[in-house]
């Protein structure tokens, strides 16, 4: 089946399932969010109802407290701990709002996403080596690494995101395609670890153009639209 281009209207027929017809490539760079059952009242809950969930979610006092190089059983629930990084690495690649804010009521159905709900990858590739070629090193097909990082025994290949040149002791910030996967150290790690990803896939397919990379890539995004 031939897929419209993205500045083509899909075709669309009654009785096919709703979003079978449009393309796998994200055609739109922002969209509104909104509630998922909007037609469904508020919740409303008791103050006894909220008091009890608080204390279901503290731990009682330990007579003598676990030293931190030992496992405490009470604060983990069997859920390894990355998976909260990785969690925050995804929803920084479908979500972002710079204008909302915590201190006003906001209005959801008035609220923009500076993303797409697709997984594009776009917090990795930008928008493309042509709009953002800081991104990209100069063959335009392997994309920005920064200086090699000591201390890890398993990986020393290890390397930090690509920083801007600073003066004095101003902080060097992170040139990648989404500032916020440069707000603490494991997911500024799972961002390079994927930029390395992508740069394996380039070394192992010398003939191959930037966007059939990114095609091999597919397992986890589609890359810039």
């Amino acid at each position: 089946m031939r897929l419209p281009m993205p500045d083509q209207r899909p075709v669309r027929s009654h009785g096919n399932v709703r979003g079978a017809d449009v393309p796998r490539q994200s055609v739109l760079f922002e969209g509104r969010f909104g509630r998922i059952f909007r037609a469904l009242p508020p919740a409303e809950f008791s103050e006894d109802a909220l008091i009890a969930l608080g204390k279901a979610m503290v731990a009682p006092l330990e007579p003598t407290p676990t030293p931190e190089t030992e496992v405490d059983n009470e604060e983990n629930q069997g859920i390894p701990a990355g998976y909260t990084y990785l969690g925050q690495f995804i929803d920084h690649d479908l979500t972002f709002d710079p204008i909302s804010s915590l201190e006003k009521q906001n209005d959801p159905e008035a609220l923009t996403d500076f993303r797409t709900p697709r997984f594009d990858l776009d917090s990795i590739y930008g928008r493309g080596s042509d709009d953002q070629p800081y991104l990209y090193q100069d063959d335009g097909r392997h994309l920005q690494l920064g200086r090699s990082l000591t201390g890890n025994p398993n990986d020393p290949n290890t390397r930090d995101l690509s920083r801007n040149a600073t003066a004095g002791d101003q902080r060097a910030r992170a040139l990648i395609g989404d500032p916020r996967n440069d707000e603490n150290v494991i997911v500024s790690q799972l961002h390079a670890t994927m930029l390395r990803f992508h740069n394996k896939v380039a070394d192992l397919n010398q003939g191959a153009t930037f966007l059939h990379i990114v095609d091999l890539d597919g397992a986890f995004g589609r890359g810039p639209r």
